[in-house]
């Protein structure tokens, strides 16, 4: 595996980690009626994009680097592109949950929103060129 894939698929896992974390402290009324009186934290939205943003679609990414190529038998378009949405992506999403955290990020929020969005389309773009 490309040192990319593997970067995507161990990000990927951590992000999962610290989301399902979350889930069980927001699970548990000590811990969450702790984590609730940080004023104006989303924290259901921290851990909805730990685990959608952070796990799901960099596991999904990291899977299809290694993958699509194999399938179409040449290799990846650009591994630099791979690697910047690699770097876009884990950066975006912590920077969505630091925006969620802390209200006063709202600029960290956006910014890592559309970053999020432009490293997909990089990354679904470099897929495409591979396959087609």
């Amino acid at each position: 595996m490309s040192r990319t894939t593997i970067r995507f698929l161990k990000v990927g896992m951590a992000y999962f980690v610290l989301g399902t974390f979350l889930g069980v402290l927001l699970v548990e009324p000590p811990s969450r009626d702790i984590l609730y009186r940080v004023s104006g934290a989303r924290w259901g939205l921290v851990h909805t994009h730990l685990n959608l943003a952070g796990f799901v679609i960099m596991i999904i990414f990291g899977i299809a680097y290694h993958i699509l190529p194999r399938f179409a038998g040449k290799p990846l378009h650009s591994e630099i592109w791979a690697a910047a949405h690699f770097w876009i992506a884990a950066l975006a999403t912590a920077g969505m949950v630091i925006g969620f955290i802390a209200p006063v990020a709202v600029l960290l929020l956006w910014t890592g929103s559309v970053a999020q969005f432009a490293g997909i389309v990089l990354g679904v773009v470099n897929l495409w060129l591979t396959i087609r």
